[in-house]
């Protein structure tokens, strides 16, 4: 009997052990930092990724420090699904309203993330971004864009748009919710009916700029073509009248009465002399 009873409490033993390293194990994902926390406080050191053995009061929130993104879009597409809520941004600009699609790369600072447990009332990182810092950005988002005109954000200036808004709420998420922004990109900016017929009336004339210039520049460098082919045949003709010229003059210089003479009696001895009278022609020899 006794022997049975010992057996009995190992195995409750051997239970009881396993339960409490089960409940007493906590697991920070890949790319994440733990903090620590109790009904003694919070721990000033974070846990990194992978197993920890815990007390048995202790738990862990986790904030993402490897790079993450949020993506404001209307477009599923963005989400990587068929459905998806509308959250593009309607920022202001400088000229009228427009809709942004936008994605902000960011991780939480390691060293920060202790203090920001303690501030927001014992919230995760993901807790943090949903309830607190995407609304944030949305507004600083908002506070950027007047900066730029409709064209700029649409097409012209899209790259300084994005530099200027990274930038802004680089300066502003760091200090309030210890995050670093890698980068804000525009994905997609939608006007209004009105914006967008003025939009293309000015690419339009633009365009229709662009190839009146061309046109003319065209017909410039064919005029200067046409003028060169004009003075390259002047010139040759003025060559050859030259030329012709100045055999006539050779040749008119070498006809001599000593000549004329004795090309005439060549012909004299060849054909004699030629004499017409009337309608009857004598050669006499």
């Amino acid at each position: 009997m006794k022997k049975v009873l010992v057996s009995v409490a190992c195995v409750i033993l051997a239970i009881a052990t396993a339960i409490f390293i089960i409940v007493s194990i906590e697991r920070v994902s890949a790319g994440n930092v733990g903090v620590v926390y109790s009904a003694k406080g919070v721990k000033e050191e974070t846990i990194s990724q992978g197993w920890h053995l815990m007390g048995p009061f202790e738990h862990v929130k986790q904030f993402p420090i490897s790079q993450q993104q949020i993506v404001f879009s209307d477009d599923p597409a963005d989400y990587n699904k068929k459905e998806h809520p509308d959250w593009s941004i309607d920022a202001p600009a400088n000229g009228g309203m427009v809709k942004i699609n936008l994605t902000v790369n960011y991780n939480f600072i390691p060293d920060k993330v202790v203090d920001l447990y303690k501030r927001f009332n014992g919230m995760d990182g993901e807790t943090l971004v949903e309830s607190r810092i995407q609304n944030s950005i949305i507004a600083y988002v908002k506070e950027v864009t007047p900066q730029f005109t409709v064209m700029d954000i649409y097409s012209e200036k899209k790259s300084e748009v994005n530099q200027a808004i990274t930038a802004y709420l680089n300066d502003h998420l760091n200090s309030e919710y210890g995050i670093n922004i890698s980068s804000a990109l525009i994905i997609d900016v939608e006007l209004d009916s009105e914006l967008q017929t003025k939009i293309r009336a000015k690419e339009q004339a633009k365009q229709d700029a662009e190839i009146a210039d061309l046109n003319r520049q065209t017909a410039l460098a064919q005029a200067e073509t046409d003028k060169v082919i004009a003075q390259s045949k002047a010139d040759v003709e003025i060559i050859e009248a030259s030329a012709e010229a100045e055999a006539n003059r050779i040749i008119a210089a070498s006809i001599t009465p000593e000549l004329i003479q004795m090309k005439e009696a060549e012909a004299r001895m060849e054909h004699g002399w030629v004499t017409v009278q009337g309608a009857n022609t004598v050669v006499t020899k």
